[in-house]
């Protein structure tokens, strides 16, 4: 029987092995570039199976006893089957080169106008200047940023949705909720770390207290009656503030306020004694005679209080600050996150796009994937022995 007559049966199988390696899921990223390699591999493939049930072949290959002809068979199976490794490897490289080919969602779990919609309209307009990329902006506010990174959880891992966390979502909130829609850990890929925005411990300038050290001091010689201030229960500034009197071993009454204005203008009203403020809510006051700042909660000072002291010189190792990143859905690919990673590191470079986020009263970070994971998980540590030493939880 000559080789031809094999054909229909044969190339029957080989349309079904294209037919195989082209069912590739519609919300697969860049899909029908991977239809078309994954089908040429499996055609390859076809056509190598096609070969060995030829009986022409066959019996070409009986009739060769000799180790020669193996080995020869052997080779061939071997280059043949190195081949097919290498065509799967395709789809990644054109995955990577051809990504994004849509636009690009960047959720933001709280409402415009605020420190995180602003940093990410910034890193946004700057991906958007630099690479001509799509990144649209949504905020989903809602329970202290939960609302919004539970809908991150639930999204199609393709590249396409990202969110900017923070610290009190990703390190906090999970140990302070009673319920919340999503686990850190499983539910999220971390890609970047992008800015820290560190606490300062204000005062008023007629306070008895002119550092650090003497706060500590005035409030173990007075146990219960120093208070400190925050902008709510829960934030950064009350979870350091708790840290702060934990690490001090101070005995002191937090208060929390419905936000930073109010907590500043008790603090000049004589209403509380301290306040840990955000870097923002201090710049508005560096002017202010009536204002002390004490303390900044960095372990260097950083070059928007260049003579403010770090807490760090009284408490050793002491560092709290509302870290922001990007995150991508558990399960997007490792490639398309390296992607991320890469070009966003190379616009935090930029001095336009550092300066804006300075102003902010951010520090600039950046860096590896590994390290940004590492961060959480430590802070993660961190908040969570303070919340529960702290007693503190809010019931949704």
């Amino acid at each position: 029987m000559a080789a031809g007559e094999l054909m229909p049966d044969g190339a029957d199988g080989v349309i079904s092995a294209c037919e195989q390696g082209a069912r590739v899921p519609n919300d697969t990223t860049l899909h029908q570039e991977q239809r078309a390699c994954r089908c040429s591999i499996y055609f390859t493939r076809g056509i190598f199976i096609l070969a060995l049930r030829n009986p022409g072949f066959k019996k070409k290959r009986d009739q060769k006893h000799n180790g020669d002809s193996k080995m020869n068979l052997h080779k061939l199976i071997i280059a043949i089957s190195v081949m097919l490794g290498l065509a799967g490897m395709v789809p990644m490289a054109q995955a990577a080169d051809a990504y994004p080919s849509q636009p690009i969602k960047l959720l933001v779990p709280f409402p415009p106008g605020g420190g995180t919609d602003t940093m990410a309209r910034f890193l946004a307009n700057a991906l958007t200047q630099k690479y001509d990329w799509n990144v649209v902006v949504e905020n989903r506010p809602g329970a202290g940023g939960t609302v919004g990174m539970g809908i991150l959880a639930r999204a199609t891992p393709d590249g396409y949705n990202m969110a900017l966390g923070q610290t009190s979502n990703l390190s906090i909130n999970p140990y302070l909720y009673d319920t919340i829609s999503y686990d850190v850990a499983k539910d999220f890929a971390p890609v970047i770390s992008v800015a820290a925005q560190p606490m300062v411990l204000v005062v008023r300038a007629d306070a008895p207290y002119k550092s650090v050290k003497e706060l500590i001091a005035y409030a173990k010689s007075n146990p219960g009656k120093l208070t400190i201030g925050n902008a709510g229960t829960g934030t950064v500034g009350d979870i350091t503030g708790r840290f702060f009197s934990h690490e001090a071993g101070l005995d002191v009454l937090h208060v929390p306020y419905k936000g930073a204005s109010p907590a500043m203008n008790d603090l000049l009203g004589g209403q509380v004694n301290a306040f840990f403020a955000s870097t923002p809510a201090a710049m508005s006051q560096l002017k202010n005679p009536k204002v002390r700042l004490l303390a900044i909660t960095t372990p260097e000072p950083i070059p928007q209080f260049p003579d403010v002291p770090p807490l760090a010189n009284t408490l050793p190792g002491f560092e709290a600050a509302s870290k922001t990143g990007i995150l991508t859905p558990a399960g997007t690919r490792p490639e398309i996150i390296s992607i991320l990673n890469k070009q966003i590191n190379e616009v935090l470079k930029s001095p336009s796009l550092r300066d804006k986020i300075m102003d902010e009263g951010n520090i600039v970070l950046g860096g590896t994937t590994k390290a940004f994971s590492d961060e959480i998980a430590k802070d993660s540590a961190k908040w969570s022995r303070i919340i529960k030493d702290g007693g503190i939880s809010i019931k949704q």
